[in-house]
């Protein structure tokens, strides 16, 4: 609890000396508080209690969890007290699971015959990992640290100098425009940066290989790419060869770049204006920083999000680590290097030869070798880039993939036990994120071992129902409760779960294959911007459809051991229970395996901004509802609807930063009634880079909207709220799987049917979707036969 304090006393930056003084108090009520409750728990969790007294115990633990839960949301972060309540509610939780972990070594093994003690031990060890995460993750997110915005010196000669570098592999000329454009209105004097385009898909050796067909596509690249750069006044630069990946081609470009700071954007990141103005700051302040780092924020749905259409309802799966680890890291001095939207001191990278390549996870291997070396880093909460993420499952977890691997080298080739220069709650923060990849391993058990004792009868843990209320369910519950508190304004209840026992199905074996041999792995580019045409079923479902059979087979026999065994019926009721809740999950991964179609490569984002349709020669006032780089949507009444079909509209006006309008050319594409409303989708037709980049500014320029959206999503909700909301989900969506699975299985034998079905004739709505240009005629058309019938 020292530490703590200490840690207290150091990293809060405030000006506000009433704050200073505040949190000085706090240490002191720590440290005595701390050696108590430390004490007090070494002393309860190895007592033994009667079972009255257990019971009378556990129920006034948990009722003081959850009386101190609701206290401390009514508190600032920033009082003593709100803190004080924190650290409380950690170990009160912590002295139920040690409680439990203690009956569970010495009473719960078994021991009746060797297959059921590996399997018994399989478990014990899974639940070992699982608390020493919630044990590790409790004690980094203590004090969640944040940091104000640090301002520049009125004198702009005082600024450091700053290259922007954006790594590209395979990304589209497109995608990279957007971003380059986003980079050129960063608000920063034009004299102090540069920003670079970094290309690994036209190097040297990708243009002169053997085959002539991807030499060809590599020399098109080049010049399309070096064209781009000149057309928007920027560096392109690339390289001889394709080594060390996103490392190498970052550190091929330092030798010939000059600034004091390096800005580095993944290919599809795009920074709003204040960017380094929010940024810059701290490295006046801390001549001992080496990073900054800022929240990644996607603007479009992860699969498993958009298939289950969760994106706009709950918190993002990514957000619990943007919004409450890396604050808690940063409390520690722990705050690490995520690889884009990232502010690294060009020194302290030159110190330890550039950015490092030994694993996949290049960021974070950075990272280590800083903080090691004494240097300090920083995490501003607050989105400034706007990013994708992947489309489609497959690359999905190939994303995964590549993290877990790389986070598993780490550990193994730069174990942060034994890594020189670290503190000790350094050690401990990057453990906590090494270890947490390694979940696979415990979901696989988590999965199987209810079906061990169903299908083939071992003793996996010796204890009747009774016991289990006693030991088991405190330590679920008090998991529970922490969980939520630490983590529920950005993941709900049992998301967690649901993603890791997905994903598990399919990293398991990439992360056993990266034990064998650390040094194996290759740096894989995730894909962005892929478009589907219909809704389909993942290819990667086979593992799911296995997984599922067997947890059906385990429930059945459950109900027949249920029936003939009798005095058994203890474990029968508790593994069934298991095996259901696993079931649950494994339906709704059938609906999370449903691929929806995506036929617009640039999402679009909700922009309420007045308007201006000008049609005609009239002028229509109006409010866009969404917007994106490629196309606008607008909300009208019926009378305004009628009046634009009437005459065609050729331009809008949207009002957009600092009171400034854009004025740009559309084409109707879509019309929906919503309401008493009608949508109308348009396409903005751009001539020219000036009109590009005045979209690529309304769309990305402003930090505001991210915060925004973010704060409309980060939402918390009870925990029976968010269990019925995910339990629900599921099994809402599981039905699409089927409607889609049964119609294909039974098209496979009917040929000629599928042919017949086909050849039939597309309505107008499927038109507007595949070609993506309605005209006219069809949108009014569209517009009059939904009025007609009254379409909601």
């Amino acid at each position: 609890m020292y530490a703590l304090a200490e840690r207290l006393k150091v990293r809060i930056f405030d000006k506000n000396k009433k704050t200073a003084i505040m949190q000085k108090t706090n240490n002191h009520l720590l440290d005595g508080l701390g050696l108590v409750f430390v004490a007090g728990i070494a002393t309860l969790a190895i007592l033994p209690l009667a079972h009255a007294t257990q019971i009378q115990m556990v129920l006034g633990v948990i009722a003081a969890m959850l009386l101190l839960r609701m206290i401390a949301r009514r508190l600032s972060p920033l009082e003593a007290f709100a803190q004080l309540v924190r650290i409380l509610i950690i170990l009160l939780a912590v002295f139920l699971s040690i409680r439990y972990l203690i009956w569970r070594t010495f009473h719960t093994l078994p021991t009746e015959d060797p297959l059921s003690f590996v399997a018994g031990a399989l478990l014990y060890l899974a639940e070992i990992y699982a608390l020493a995460i919630m044990l590790i993750g409790a004690f980094v997110t203590i004090n969640p640290l944040r940091r104000s915005i640090v301002p520049l010196p009125e004198d702009t000669a005082k600024w450091p100098s700053v290259d922007v570098l954006i790594p590209t592999y395979n990304e589209s000329e497109e995608l990279l425009e957007v971003t380059l454009l986003g980079a050129l209105h960063i608000d920063y004097p034009l004299d102090k940066l540069n920003i670079y385009l970094l290309d690994d898909g036209g190097t040297l050796a990708k243009r002169e290989q053997a085959d002539p067909a991807q030499a060809n596509a590599a020399h098109l690249r080049h010049r399309r790419l070096q064209a781009l750069c000149q057309k928007l006044g920027v560096h392109y630069l690339t390289r001889e060869k394709n080594e060390s990946a996103k490392a190498g081609n970052i550190n091929s470009a330092l030798p010939r770049i000059h600034g004091d700071l390096v800005l580095i954007l993944d290919a599809d990141h795009v920074p709003t204006a204040d960017f380094l103005r929010n940024t810059v700051g701290w490295f006046d302040r801390d001549p001992r920083l080496f990073l900054v780092q800022t929240p990644h924020f996607f603007i479009n749905p992860d699969p498993i999000e958009k298939n289950l259409r969760t994106y706009e309802h709950m918190p993002s799966e990514q957000e619990m680590f943007y919004n409450n680890i890396q604050r808690g890291l940063d409390f520690w001095n722990s705050s690490f290097f995520c690889g884009s939207a990232a502010l690294l001191r060009r020194r302290c990278l030159d110190e330890v030869g550039g950015v490092q390549g030994v694993t996949v996870t290049e960021d974070a291997e950075t990272a280590v070798a800083l903080h090691a070396r004494g240097y300090h880093s920083a995490y501003i909460w607050k989105p400034m880039m706007a990013g994708l993420q992947p489309e489609n499952f497959v690359s999905l977890v190939k994303q995964r993939v590549r993290w877990a691997q790389g986070m598993t080298q780490l550990l193994m080739l730069r174990n942060p036990l034994r890594h020189p220069g670290l503190s000790w709650y350094q050690r401990l923060s990057y453990l906590n994120c090494m270890l947490f990849w390694l979940f696979p391993f415990a979901r696989i058990i988590f999965l199987l071992a209810p079906l061990a004792y169903l299908l083939l009868g071992l003793s996996i843990y010796n204890a009747n129902l009774y016991q289990v209320m006693l030991y088991t369910l405190p330590h679920l519950v008090g998991g529970l409760i922490i969980t939520d508190y630490l983590y529920g304004n950005a993941r709900w209840i049992f998301v967690s779960e649901f993603y890791e026992l997905l994903l598990s199905l399919f990293m398991i074996k990439p992360l056993i294959q990266v034990m064998r041999s650390p040094r194996s792995p290759s740096f894989h580019v995730t894909a962005k911007g892929e478009v589907a045409d219909q809704d389909h079923i993942s290819p990667l479902i086979r593992p799911v459809y296995w997984m599922l059979a067997l947890v059906l087979c385990g429930i059945a026999a459950g109900i027949w051991r249920y029936d003939a065994l009798p005095q058994d019926r203890d474990i029968i009721l508790i593994t069934l229970a298991w095996a259901c809740f696993n079931l649950c999950m494994l339906l709704g991964a059938l609906g999370a395996l449903v691929e929806r179609q995506q036929r617009r490569v640039a999402p679009r984002i909700p922009f309420e901004h007045a308007a201006t349709l000008y049609a005609g020669g009239k002028a229509i006032a109006c409010a866009t509802s969404d917007l994106s780089v490629g196309g606008v949507g607008v909300l009208l009444d019926q009378q305004q609807t009628e009046q634009l079909l009437a005459n065609r509209p050729e331009r809008i006006a949207i009002q957009g930063l600092q009171g400034r309008a854009a004025l740009l050319e559309v084409q109707l594409q879509t019309l929906r009634p919503m309401g008493k409303q009608v949508r109308m989708g348009f396409r903005l037709i751009v001539d020219d880079v000036a009109e590009k980049a005045e979209i690529v500014r309304l769309v990305h320029g402003d930090s505001e909207r991210w915060r925004v959206m973010l704060r409309r999503r980060n939402r918390r909700i009870s925990i029976m709220k968010a269990l019925w909301f995910i339990l629900g989900l599921m099994l809402r969506y599981v039905l699409k799987h089927f409607q889609i699975l049964l119609p294909a299985l039974f098209a496979r034998r009917q040929p000629q049917l599928r042919s017949t079905l086909a050849a039939a004739p597309a309505t107008d709505q499927q038109i507007l979707l595949a070609t993506g240009e309605a005209g006219e005629p069809i949108a009014r058309r569209r517009f009059e036969v939904a009025k007609h019938h009254k379409t909601p």
